[in-house]
């Protein structure tokens, strides 16, 4: 059997990346994944970040990574790779320095992960800038369609072996994908279970898929997936703060987030900004 999980970091952030992740094992049928994974720590990222502190994060998403990809990353391109970002997609200043980036910052030492009874398959991911993102919105759909996209080609990935399954963090207020699954795995059909407020489950040809509120406590692999997600997103921050303390003296550093970011924005400068809007900050032109 699969198991997997899928979870995003960075959905309502003017500044940074959207990060979207996925992470998939194997195992018997029927395991206990709250009990397989009780010794990692893996846990929603949002109880474990707290600002200023990334060593509680960055213990449980290196260990993870490390798990899961065989090798300890030891620099911020090493995980931004795992997640499918390569060094030429890195095209801004902001986004420069990630092979010097040594890991882990944080955290005094990584834990080696045991697993009784699972087997890591691996981890995959996107990492959505600015730039991406305002090219999406701006030509095919909104931001809630660009993060399905994402986990429509995790899935895939994902999906590849059957029997399956999977739990995805609910996508904002979406409650219907059935459609979206069937984009998926075209040529299967996609049995709705139920399409309740707290979760949508789905069948499709020996793979059950649910899209649950708070997916993070009905799965320590959809945890693993956001806080590996919330841990790549706050490393392109540590780069983006770094460029721009250097490059404005004084500036305060930011996570990004829509009111803080409105205060970073005016610091940096109106003709910065006007320069720079499509390529720095999402949703650009703002309103």
């Amino acid at each position: 059997m699969r198991y997997a999980g899928i979870d995003e970091a960075g959905y309502g952030p003017t500044l940074g990346p959207l990060a979207v992740v996925g992470v998939a094992v194997e195992g018997e049928t029927g395991m206990d994944l709250p009990r397989a994974f009780a010794g990692t720590g893996v846990r929603d990222s949002k109880t474990l970040h707290k600002p200023g502190n990334l060593a509680p994060l960055e213990h449980v998403a290196l260990g993870g990574l490390a798990w899961l990809s065989g090798h300890q990353p030891r620099t911020a391109a090493e995980v931004f790779t795992l997640l499918g970002e390569s060094a030429a997609d890195r095209r801004f200043p902001w986004q420069a320095g990630a092979e010097d980036l040594v890991l882990p910052t944080s955290a005094q030492q990584i834990p080696t992960w045991t697993v009784n009874g699972l087997n890591p398959v691996g981890v995959r991911g996107a990492l959505v800038h600015a730039n991406g993102y305002n090219r999406y919105i701006t030509t095919t759909g909104n931001k809630a369609d660009l993060e399905l996209e994402q986990v429509r080609h995790l899935l895939a990935w994902i999906g590849q072996a059957s029997p399956l399954e999977v739990v995805v963090d609910r996508l904002g207020g979406r409650r219907f994908y059935a459609e979206a699954l069937s984009q998926v795995w075209p040529s299967q059909t996609v049995d709705v279970i139920n399409e309740a407020p707290a979760a949508s489950r789905y069948h499709i040809a020996g793979r059950q898929v649910a899209f649950v509120v708070g997916g993070e406590s009905a799965s320590p692999l959809t945890a693993l997936a956001s806080c590996i997600a919330k841990y790549a997103r706050e490393l392109h921050q540590t780069l983006f703060n770094q460029y721009w303390s250097i490059t404005v003296p004084g500036l305060a550093p930011t996570a990004g987030y829509p009111e803080d970011a409105r205060r970073w924005l005016a610091a940096i400068g109106s003709e910065r900004v006007a320069v720079l809007g499509p390529d720095l900050v999402r949703g650009w032109p703002r309103s």
